[in-house]
C-alpha cells in the first residue's frame, strides 16, 4: 500500500514540475500557442481558373518593353488546346524592337480541367526542359509553383529566357527571345520584368 502511495506521489511531483517548466517557457501571455501551419494545397478536383481566351486583351508587356526593347507592332493572339475536355488556353505574342535589339515576348496560358493534371504537367515540363548552363532556378512568391531558366533550345534566337508558373489548375509560360546576346545583368533584368508580367496577369485570369 505504501509503495503505491509513494509511486502516485512521485508521478504527481513529475507532472507538477513539467507544468511549471511549460508555464515558464510560455511567459506571461497565457494565450500564446504554436503558430498555425499553412494548409496544404488542394490538388484534387477542378481548379480555380476558367479557360483563358483573348490573352492579348489582358497581358501588359510594359515591363518587358522597359527591360528589353520597346514594343513593336500590335500583339498577336491565338487560342490553344486541342481537347477542351482536358485543357484550353490562349497565347499572345508581342514583338520588341529598338536599336540593335530585335526580340519578342510570348505568353501562353492553359487551364487544365483538374488541378492534379496541372501539377503533373508542370512537373513534367520542369523535368524535360532543355536547359543552358544549369540555369534552372525555382521562383518563390509567384503562383503555387514557378521556375525559370535559359533554354538551350533557342534557335534562331541568340537568347531564350523562359518562366513557367502554375497556380491551381492554370499553367502559364512566358518566353523572352532575343536576336541579340544578353549578359548576365541583362538576363536578370529581363527575368525580373517577366516575373512582374506574369504576376500582374494571374489575378486578371481569375473569375
Amino acid at each position: 500500500m505504501m509503495r503505491t502511495l509513494r509511486g502516485s506521489a512521485g508521478r504527481v511531483l513529475v507532472i507538477a514540475a513539467l507544468s511549471a517548466a511549460l508555464a515558464g517557457c510560455g511567459g506571461d501571455d497565457s494565450s500564446a500557442g504554436p503558430a498555425p501551419s499553412p494548409s496544404a494545397e488542394r490538388t484534387t478536383g477542378p481548379g480555380t481558373y476558367p479557360a483563358p481566351d483573348r490573352l492579348c486583351d489582358l497581358v501588359d508587356f510594359t515591363e518587358l518593353a522597359i527591360a528589353v526593347a520597346p514594343l513593336a507592332g500590335t500583339p498577336q493572339t491565338r487560342e490553344t488546346g486541342g481537347d477542351p475536355t482536358v485543357s484550353s488556353g490562349s497565347e499572345c505574342s508581342q514583338s520588341l524592337s529598338g536599336g540593335r535589339v530585335h526580340a519578342r515576348a510570348v505568353v501562353r496560358c492553359s487551364a487544365w480541367k483538374k488541378i492534379g493534371k496541372a501539377v503533373e504537367m508542370h512537373r513534367y515540363g520542369r523535368g524535360s526542359a532543355v536547359i543552358a548552363d544549369s540555369s534552372l532556378t525555382d521562383v518563390t512568391g509567384l503562383g503555387n509553383q514557378a521556375y525559370r531558366y535559359v533554354s538551350a533550345d533557342d534557335k534562331p534566337w541568340e537568347v531564350d529566357l523562359r518562366l513557367v508558373v502554375r497556380e491551381s489548375n492554370l499553367d502559364c509560360e512566358l518566353h523572352t527571345q532575343s536576336g541579340h546576346p544578353m549578359d548576365e545583368q541583362g538576363m536578370d533584368i529581363a527575368f525580373a520584368a517577366m516575373e512582374d508580367t506574369l504576376g500582374n496577369l494571374l489575378p486578371k485570369l481569375r473569375p
